[in-house]
């Protein structure tokens, strides 16, 4: 019988002082264990025994008591105890300040178990590192949401001082950014308050959105040690002011497949663009080098070197994501709302997290009970915030579904989000047709609109209100939503060498490539134009370095417009006795096309480039006798008058530099490739541009691809004609001579008629 008094007497004492603790209240929808850092309790089937402790963790409400260790023994700072040991299972808590601050009193560091994917409870240590280079007492909260209520009337962190009762630096962090107080030492308004709220300013001014809490709270230490927090402040606040926003501190899948594509263009389009530009800046100067197989062997060599360095330097800079910095969450960190909840329900049909208590005044909640119990269907309802960083992934579904698997009991589950009203509804089980969250009708703008105006309570009548209004019937089948991704493949992003690498390779770079080449060809146009190199002539296509194409089109064209002035020409009777009778000029003017359109059918021979056709010094010397026959039949000068040359007619002799420039009409010394000045006939182009610019010879000169392995050489070192040995000036009639030298047999008769060649003038 004594036993038994005392008994009663202890449960009557611990009742008692259960009442004197703050914030308890009446019984109904708070389970035993607070979200804080400890890990959920077991579940059905679980021996509590058998629960194991986390490193950096302690074990899980109900595997251990404040009671069994003495106070402060073993315990290291930032680790993880068990909040809200003690309190009574069951106990309902309607001012979040006071559940928070039950648990600060024995570790500094509160996260709450709502926000797993962002910060789970095993990364307390990492903050309380942290904490320690601030100098002062500082405790650190981490919450689901930034709308905590300050039921004294002031701010949070304030309020949570006073419950607390002690000074130091109070910092909440959520994924929305943060907050700072300094209580003690002047206060707030102190040097060290005014310093600390400046330097939760500069970090997250400084810092991506995606940096996360841990992230911040670390900044927000080191500004505020560095003891520059304020200046650090005012410049953040600058730059933004001026548009400035840091980049993204983890890459996302769009992100890092731009990359894979800029990493592709880089690897081939930096080293064709090497070789292309290489190319024509030599072949602009004459010094490409004769074909060579091991030549070729190391610049394929030397470009896949660049393209595989090309390709680890974007690797280095940009190819592996910075490792997130807190540990991937366990699933007892996952499941520790989840069983929270469920040991709510399994007490009161209305659960409201104490996080955000103050969403329900307590008149709300047991009207709200009240309504639920006299319905004629069950009814379990939980208010909690709901975000990405939950367990479920901000899925109100997957929590509902969550929730009916751990409870087993057949009603109208809803979830309402405290933050936005948001509501799910999912029956398993009722005798209600037509209930759900995708069959809500248009008109009910309560429940399921995000951002509504009403509050918490008034979105909850309408609910019940909804549900007692829906008909009688077999409630439509919901099959649980596909369960959110695991917190480390969300987390994780493609290769760098995956995606739009290929494209970026194969297209991308090759364009990138002809791009820079087009770019670099008419910066180098620029600078000749600036550097006085001529105009081309009174040919627009008389290049400087053609190639063997352009010669034969070139000269096709000049023998066919010469074949065009000789047909209305016919030849005169006796032209073929010999020299002197007949029309001079037009006798000349046949010769000429004669052996150029022989010089052009030529086949073979020194210099051809191995395609069979003329060489080019060959096709050069047609150019010059079929514009050679056209002066002499369009000169102006005195004429005899039996029709015969006058004497004052100047014979065409063309530009010692560039044959294809047209006739020389002055003389001129310059240099030559072994250094000697020589007095050379030029057109007045080339000799404007040596006046302007002295040294500009190497780029007049005509440049033939007849060198060792078709390397340009200037045609004034090449066997024929146009050698400097040949004199200042090359007529037109020694011209004619080496091609009838090197024609023999095959050149034409004096009385041969003028064909012109199969061309097509349009071409």
């Amino acid at each position: 019988m004594l036993i038994r008094v005392r008994r009663s007497a202890a449960v009557l004492a611990a009742a008692l002082a259960l009442a004197l603790l703050p914030g308890a209240t009446a019984v109904g929808d708070s389970p035993g264990a607070s979200p804080g850092t400890a890990g959920p309790g077991p579940g059905p089937g679980t021996a509590a025994g058998a629960a194991t402790t986390l490193p950096g963790a302690t074990p899980a409400p109900g595997t251990a008591s404040k009671t069994d260790t003495a106070p402060g023994a073993d315990k290291v700072p930032g680790a993880d105890t068990a909040p809200g040991a003690g309190k009574v299972p069951g106990a309902e808590t309607t001012d979040s300040v006071s559940y928070i601050a039950e648990d600060l009193r024995d570790n500094p560091v509160w996260i709450s178990d709502q926000v797993p994917r962002e910060v789970p409870r095993s990364a307390a240590p990492l903050l309380a590192r942290a904490a320690e280079r601030t100098g002062m007492p500082t405790y650190v909260v981490v919450t689901a949401t930034d709308r905590l209520g300050a039921p004294l009337g002031g701010s949070f962190l304030d309020d949570l001082h006073d419950r607390l009762g002690r000074d130091g630096l109070y910092v909440r962090l959520s994924e929305f950014g943060g907050e700072a107080r300094v209580h003690g030492a002047g206060g707030p308004d102190g040097p060290d308050g005014l310093a600390a709220e400046a330097a939760m300013r500069a970090a997250e001014t400084e810092l991506p959105h995606d940096a996360g809490p841990v992230v911040l709270f670390q900044r927000f230490v080191g500004i505020l040690a560095s003891g520059r927090a304020v200046e650090r402040a005012e410049a953040a606040e600058a730059k933004a002011s001026r548009g400035w926003e840091p980049d993204w501190m983890y890459p996302s899948d769009d992100e890092m497949n731009d990359r894979s594509l800029f990493t592709g263009a880089l690897a081939t389009g930096v080293p064709l663009s090497v070789l292309l530009t290489v190319r024509l800046v030599r072949r602009r100067r004459g010094t490409l080098r004769p074909r060579s197989g091991r030549r070729t062997g190391l610049v394929l060599l030397a470009a896949a070197g660049t393209a595989g360095a090309v390709t680890v330097g974007c690797w280095a800079l940009f190819g592996t994501p910075p490792p997130r910095p807190v540990p991937q969450p366990t699933g007892a960190e996952l499941g520790a709302r989840v069983e929270r909840v469920v040991e709510g329900l399994e007490r009161s049909p209305l659960y409201v997290d104490p996080e955000t208590a103050n969403a329900l005044a307590p008149g709300d909640r047991a009207r709200l009970r009240k309504r639920i119990a006299g319905m004629d269907v069950p009814v379990l309802v939980a208010a909690v915030p709901m975000q990405d960083a939950d367990e479920s992934a901000g899925d109100g579904e997957v929590l509902v579904h969550s929730l009916h698997g751990r409870i087993g009991r057949d009603a109208v589950y809803v979830v309402a989000d405290t933050g936005s009203g948001t509501v799910d509804i999912v029956p398993f089980g009722v005798d209600r047709a037509g209930l759900g969250t995708f069959d809500l009708p248009d008109s009910f703008d309560g429940p399921g609109s995000s951002g509504s105006d009403d509050g918490l309570a008034r979105v909850l009548d309408g609910v019940l209100q909804y549900v007692e209004d829906s008909p009688q019937g077999q409630s439509s089948v919901y099959y649980a939503p596909d369960p959110p991704l695991a917190p480390a493949d969300e987390d994780a992003v493609q290769s760098l060498f995956a995606g739009d690498l290929t494209p970026g390779a194969t297209v991308v770079g090759p364009l990138l490539a002809v791009s820079f080449l087009g770019v670099v060809a008419g910066v180098l146009f620029v600078a000749d134009w600036l550097r006085g190199t001529p105009a081309r002539g009174p040919f627009p296509y008389a290049r400087n370095r053609p190639t063997t194409g352009l010669l034969r089109r070139t000269a096709r064209r000049d023998t066919a417009a010469l074949a065009q002035l000789l047909a209305g020409r016919p030849a005169a009777p006796g032209a073929a006795a010999g020299a002197g009778e007949g029309e001079p000029a037009a006798a000349r003017a046949r010769r000429y096309h004669g052996l150029a359109t022989a010089l052009l059918e030529a086949r073979g021979g020194s210099g051809s480039g191995g395609n069979g056709g003329a060489a080019p010094v060959a096709l050069v010397c047609a150019v010059v006798l079929a514009r050679a026959g056209k002066a002499a039949l369009t000169a102006k000068g005195a004429a005899g008058a039996d029709g015969s040359e006058g004497k004052k007619k100047r014979r065409y002799t063309p530009c010692r530099l560039n044959p294809l420039h047209g006739p020389a009409q002055g003389s001129r010394k310059t240099g030559t490739s072994s250094g000697e000045k020589r007095p050379a006939q030029m057109c007045a182009a080339c000799a404007s541009s040596l006046k302007t610019s002295p040294d500009a010879t190497a780029r007049l000169m005509l440049h033939l691809p007849c060198g060792p392995g078709g390397r340009l050489a200037p045609v004034q070192e090449l066997p024929g004609p146009f050698a400097w040995s040949a004199g200042a000036a090359v007529s037109a009639g020694a011209v004619a001579q080496w091609a009838q030298e090197r024609l023999g047999d095959a050149a034409p008769g004096p009385s041969e008629e003028a064909v012109a060649p199969a061309v097509d003038l349009g071409k």
